[in-house]
């Protein structure tokens, strides 16, 4: 489910927006999961000193110190960063301090090595065994940024002003948000564990009667129980160690202006 959502400009670095992101987290108690890209000495830094446990996918390029641990063969290995440099610590209020952290080596079923970077240094607490399932959690939100582009077409706008934008922005996460929750709502605790909703077959069944149900229109609110029961009967089973390989990239595909959606 989406939490925490924000409109910029196109010209706008992700970096960036995630830094204005971190206000939104609880220091010691939520742990950010990120994918290659938002990596340097001023992230990890920046996510040390407010106390955000992380846990980051990291190149072998960027960090010497990674490369040594990558060749090395070892399970995993505890180093020191390099303070951050003069201007990221002024530009983002950081002391310039090292900062430690935890390298993991993660083999796939498939063979291939991954290099996970987290601040958890207990190795009793947290094993470095159970990293590799924690990093694959990060999966679900490469999904939901699926759905939202993909299946509610979240580039296709009704109109060109902000206000048009925050609105086609807020109601598709909140649609997205309300098919997860009644897609999984009546799903006993072993079911869930067993299989998950099919979340597309959801949101194309709940999408005809979900706004009316919002407003309260008695005929599909009625219908809605029926829908939900087709829903759950739709699940997907989980299998263990199943992966998708990526397909070649392909260009997006953008919508036309013009087309507009009710």
């Amino acid at each position: 489910m989406t939490l925490h959502a924000a409109l910029h400009p196109a010209d706008g670095a992700e970096r960036q927006m995630l830094f204005e992101a971190l206000d939104v987290l609880q220091p010691r108690t939520d742990l950010l999961l990120l994918d290659r890209g938002y990596i340097g000495n001023a992230m990890v830094a920046a996510l040390a000193q407010r106390e955000i446990p992380f846990c980051m996918r990291v190149d072998a390029r960027n960090w010497k110190c990674v490369t040594a641990f990558a060749r090395s063969g070892e399970a995993e290995r505890v180093v020191r960063l390099e303070a951050p440099g003069e201007q990221d610590a002024h530009d983002y209020e950081l002391m310039r301090t090292p900062t430690t952290v935890r390298l993991i080596r993660d083999v796939t079923p498939s063979g291939r090595v991954r290099v996970l970077m987290t601040s958890l240094l207990d190795g009793r607490r947290y094993p470095a065994a159970s990293f590799g399932a924690l990093y694959h959690q990060r999966w679900r939100v490469e999904e939901a940024f699926k759905r939202l582009k993909h299946r509610l077409r979240l580039e296709a706008v009704t109109g060109l002003d902000y206000l048009a934008l925050q609105q086609d922005f807020g109601a598709k996460i909140l649609t997205d948000n309300l098919c997860t929750l009644l897609s999984d709502l009546d799903a006993p605790h072993d079911e869930r564990h067993a299989s998950r909703p099919n979340r597309v077959y959801a949101l194309g069944a709940l999408k005809p009667i979900l706004g009316a149900c919002l407003l309260r229109v008695r005929r599909c609110l009625h219908s809605l129980v029926g829908v939900l029961a087709v829903i759950y009967q739709t699940r997907c089973r989980i299998q263990p160690s199943r992966s998708y390989p990526r397909p070649p990239r392909k260009a997006k595909p953008h919508f036309h202006l013009a087309y507009k959606l009710a």
